[in-house]
């Protein structure tokens, strides 16, 4: 009902506002040039009224229009526009013509906007309407697959999680890898959960020297330009979009065993072989099944079989009397349903010549898969554009968003965590606890069931915890209040001299709350335990721009000067509680044990003078450089300031008279460029000083390090050249491919230092050198252009190899071990070093190592050996770094049907499957992957599983446990309909579209449960599943 309400505001709100004169009506049909074919969709306005429709089916149109107006505006996307003067006619036919795929489209570069055709750097472009049909609440998480050189990671699949985005590879060690967010140009410091993709015009994604130096300090990573919606001078239009879905889970479990029946033998066999060391086959037999139960696994599921005879002591086989089960497999349901997503958005955009503007509302529920798992946003804005003068104009950007997000435990190893407990624990367990005799479910005083959490019947695994109990009695939650405001001035000084002053403030309110419950889990000893934190943050920034354009003849000089400031503030309060009276009580004044309290403040502060000069001979050869100087807070005031620069030059080569009679060339350029970014994103905004904190040790206050300064540290900085070529042919065909090479010196990166040294244990340094070398390719091809049927398929791909170019001088110059990192000249710095596994002794089923012993002349002796620990830790030649990732989509129009797909790939690369290492052991009460099934038996000794055996350290860490990171998803299926003109006109709408979406519909990848996209460093976790998202939506314009 409160749906249909909406509905009913919005359309009595439009049915009020609409009223226009009635003078005359004029008709026509707009047509595309070198086709009979109507064009649908095509805007017709009065220029400066709010007088407008759009042509239906066919591409025709009618429009009443008052007497005096001499001339309407016609415009589409990816079509020139044209302005058609009116006259006694009341019938008129438009011809719009291609714009050569927006070559006179205008895009989102540094500090302003310039045209397809001119720009000399790197970038990559979606729409907006490309990303609301994604359906995550995180921005990042949307781009996924959909921009070339472009990699989305996610931990996390929890609602309101973020992604992390990568451009052109790995640009940095320890320091920050991500790429400097741009809103309505200015940076922006909030979480990209708080921005609705309803609300984006357009995204663009700068990647090479050209596009991103003039962000000088912040731009090494790349940066992302998100310009968000305006108002449209001549259209009043209310857009209203709804939809309501369902989520379920996007990844499965690993294939672990699931029949009761088949884990007792299995675990029998465990035992057994553990006690072979002492006794023979028939006593080890005999005793084990005895001890099975007993003395081992605690739980016996089945209904009429005694404890000692439920598998047989001779064959290893299960009971043939052990069918009838006192509970199910609990595990497997009780933890996870569907959650519910709903979201609405609402906005009014419309103006004259003089003054445009935009307003939206949007609410969004997205409920997880695991109670206490849910994200709530709220947000508003309002955008205006007043221009009072020929000189003079304002813009205000005010945006307000309010989250809520609950989340669980997802993630590590921790036994409150839903995810991995599910998997490891062992089938034969329930969730709530029974009689384990008869199997009754034993209730408490007010009739509801009790949850196992394992102290009173000794169960082997997970004692004291039930992840099903703790997420519903858990508190993890993060409100957040972000205030967006973002202004400017335009002076139009004079001809071809303007000078733009652009302002930023952002306010970010936060309060994080966490209670993790005395019941059971990871606190019950503590009594439970309390968190709470809040943080104010602010960011201010200020530039000033003055640009400079003037036309001599063929040449076109463009030129800019700018100044810029930064600044922000973070104060943060947090405290630490035990020991809670009330087990439903989470807050402070509930608990008796004091744990921590601190505060903090600090601040950061950026400063650049920037300048651009851009050169454009006869719309055909293009020239541009940059300079800036910044100064960063970060670093000593001997360290501080930095020069970052780029030059750059493009050329159509199809506009030279040589290629006017190669007529399948619709356009050819060719642009190059180098120039240096920085990066001074390391977490700390202190990095050149000593940092301390005060402690209370013994009783007494003592100041102790919790930071190491360096005042050498200084710019990591970033060289990056890159080449590219920008074609279409055929009218079809729409080809970039690009090189590059990104030199990183100085990387800013942790160095550990001796622990005689003490604590903390490592320093900021800039001690490394690093380089990508890659191409790009980003395609799409027009397969069908007729007036009821189009169809294009879009791909995209990136390939690079990483390497390390100089190592720290301390350092071994032939190559060193960082973790389970191998570092050395020539190799990339993922490069996996390990334990290698040599199979399984045919004898024995031991698993098998390799051990390396060298003389003095560098010779190696390889022999296998038994005990990982006289084994030899090696380079595995295995990297998590892909050999391609891309993506690849589709759209289809036919009459008014809409359907289009997007997925995501990745060839290549290695992560370290620590999830199937840890189903791969015989552990009392833990449970088995299915590969367990293929172990080694002497009946079986032509396989690399080894021998099941309790308490045998079968699957020890080495890279045994190295898996293909390849995957390939179906990120997104969007399919709509839109109703036809003449209905839309008996209900008095522009359009109407009804449709279908989901997201993450499927995965592929080497091993069932494994989900690769987690992390681009070849780690991967029991982490929250990624959400498979199925809605149905309704848009309406008005």
């Amino acid at each position: 009902m409160k749906k249909l309400l909406i509905v009913f505001w919005v359309y009595a709100i439009y049915s009020i506002s609409v009223c226009y004169a009635q003078n005359r009506t004029i008709t026509g049909n707009v047509i595309e040039q070198g086709t009979d074919m109507g064009m649908p969709g095509v805007t017709i306005v009065v220029p400066g009224t709010t007088i407008g429709t759009v042509t239906d089916m066919d591409g025709a149109f009618s429009l009443s229009i008052e007497q005096s107006f001499t001339s309407i505006q016609v415009s589409f996307i990816g079509m020139q526009t044209q302005t058609i003067a009116l006259d006694e006619r009341n019938h008129y036919v438009v011809m719009l013509e291609s714009d050569v795929v927006g070559l006179d489209e205008v895009i989102a570069v540094a500090y302003g906007t310039t045209k397809k055709s001119s720009f000399t750097g790197a970038a990559s472009t979606v729409k907006g309407e490309s990303l609301t049909k994604m359906q995550s609440a995180n921005l990042a998480k949307s781009l996924e697959g959909s921009l070339a050189g472009v990699q989305i990671t996610q931990s996390s699949g929890q609602p309101g999680a973020g992604g992390q985005i990568i451009v052109r590879g790995l640009g940095s060690i320890s320091a920050s890898k991500e790429p400097l967010i741009i809103l309505d140009g200015v940076p922006y410091e909030g979480s990209l959960n708080s921005i609705s993709s309803q609300d984006i015009d357009n995204l663009s994604v700068l990647k090479d020297a050209a596009a991103n130096s003039m962000y000088g300090a912040r731009g090494a990573n790349g940066v992302v330009l998100i310009t968000t919606k305006k108002g449209k001078a001549g259209t009043f239009r209310i857009n209203f979009d709804s939809r309501y879905g369902v989520n379920s889970r996007g990844v499965p479990n690993y294939d672990i065993v699931r029949d009761p029946a088949e884990y007792y033998e299995l675990s029998w066999e465990g035992l057994r072989n553990s006690y072979l060391g002492h006794m023979g086959y028939a006593q080890a037999g005999i005793a084990v099944s005895n001890d099975l139960i007993s003395n081992s696994l605690k739980y016996n599921v089945y209904n009429g079989v005694a404890d000692n005879q439920l598998v047989d002591p001779f064959t290893g086989r299960i009971n043939a009397s052990a069918t009838d089960k006192k509970w199910g497999n609990e595990w497997e349901t009780e933890p996870f349903n569907n959650g519910i997503r709903e979201e609405y958005n609402l906005s009014f955009s419309g103006g004259t010549d003089q003054s445009t503007y935009y307003t939206s509302f949007g609410y969004l529920s997205d409920e997880g898969i695991v109670d206490g798992s849910e994200f709530d946003r709220l947000n508003a804005r309002l955008q205006i554009d007043q221009r009072f003068s020929n000189w003079l104009k304002l813009s205000a950007n005010v945006a307000y968003t309010g989250t809520l997000q609950n989340s669980v435990s997802a993630g590590g190893a921790s036994q409150g965590n839903v995810f991995m407990f599910t998997q490891m624990v062992a089938p034969i367990y329930p969730v709530y606890m029974y009689d384990l005799n008869t199997g009754e479910q034993l209730l408490d005083h007010n009739g509801n069931p009790i949850y196992d959490y394992g102290e009173k019947t000794g169960r082997p695994f997970g004692t004291m915890a039930n992840p099903v109990a703790t997420t519903k009695a858990n508190i993890n939650n993060n409100k957040a209040d972000n205030f967006n405001l973002r202004g400017a001035v335009d002076f139009n000084i004079i001809d071809g001299l303007s000078l733009t002053v652009n302002g930023a403030y952002d306010l970010y309110f936060n309060t994080m709350s966490t209670f993790l419950t005395p019941l059971g889990g990871d606190a019950a000893a503590a009594g439970g335990l309390g968190y709470k934190t809040s943080q104010r943050y602010t960011a201010t920034n200020f530039n000033q721009l003055l640009n400079y354009s003037k036309n001599f003849g063929a040449h076109t000089i463009k030129a800019l000067l700018g100044h810029e400031t930064k600044q922000n503030k973070n104060n943060n309060l947090s405290g630490n509680m035990a020991n809670f009276f009330d087990p439903s009580n989470p807050e402070f004044a509930n608990a008796s044990s004091y744990r921590s309290l601190t505060s903090g403040y600090s601040e950061y502060a950026l400063e650049g003078f920037l300048s651009r000069l851009e050169y454009d001979l006869s719309d055909k050869y293009y020239l541009s450089a940059s300079f800036r100087r910044d100064g960063s807070s970060v670093f000593h005031p001997d360290s501080r300031w930095g020069n970052f620069w780029s030059a750059g030059a493009s050329w159509r080569i199809s506009e030279e008279d040589f290629m006017k009679g190669i007529s399948f060339v619709n356009n050819l350029k060719l642009r190059a460029s180098y120039g240096t970014q920085g990066n001074d994103n390391i977490g700390t905004w202190y990095g050149y000083d000593d940092q301390y904190t005060v402690r209370d040790i013994g009783g007494q206050a003592a100041v102790v390090f919790s930071a190491r300064g360096n005042a050498d540290l200084t710019w990591e900085k970033s060289n990056n050249f890159n080449v590219g070529i920008e074609s279409y042919f055929i009218d079809r065909v729409n080809l970039s491919f690009d090189f590059f090479i990104k030199d990183t010196k100085d990387l800013l990166f942790q160095y550990q230092l001796p622990l005689s040294e003490g604590l903390p244990s490592f320093q900021w340094r800039n001690h490394l050198d690093m380089r990508n070398t890659g191409v790009e390719l980003d395609m799409n091809v027009y397969v069908l252009k007729k007036q009821d049927l189009k169809l294009s398929i879009n791909l995209n791909a990136l390939h690079y190899k990483n390497e390390l170019l100089k190592l720290p001088s301390s350092k071994d110059q032939n190559g060193y071990a960082e973790g389970v990192f191998w570092r050395e000249l020539g190799g990339s710095i993922y490069d996996f070093y390990d334990f290698q596994y040599a199979g399984v002794d045919v004898e024995t089923g031991r698993a098998l190592y390799y051990r390396y012993e060298y003389d003095h002349y560098g010779n190696a002796t390889i022999t296998k050996v038994d005990d990982i620990g006289d084994a030899t830790m090696q380079k595995t030649g295995k990297s998590s770094i892909p050999d391609l990732t891309g993506g690849l989509g589709s759209s289809l129009m036919f009459k008014n049907f809409d359907a289009s797909f997007q997925t995501a790939y990745q060839i290549g690369g290695y992560v370290m499957d620590s999830n199937y290492q840890s189903l791969m052991n015989s552990r009392a009460g833990s449970n088995y992957h299915r590969d367990m099934l293929k172990r080694w038996t002497p009946n079986n000794t032509n396989t690399d599983v080894p021998i099941l055996e309790h308490n045998y350290q079968a699957n020890m860490t080495s890279d045994r446990f190295y898996t293909s990171a390849s995957y390939f998803s179906l990120r997104n299926v969007t399919v709509g309909y839109t109703l036809s003109g003449k209905v839309l006109n008996r209900l008095n709408m522009q359009s109407c579209r009804i449709y279908f979406t989901g997201d993450n519909l499927w995965l592929k990848s080497a091993r069932k449960g494994l989900d690769p996209r987690q992390s681009l460093y070849g780690a991967v976790g029991f982490n929250y599943s990624a959400l498979r998202t199925i809605s149905f939506g309704l848009s309406l314009q008005l």
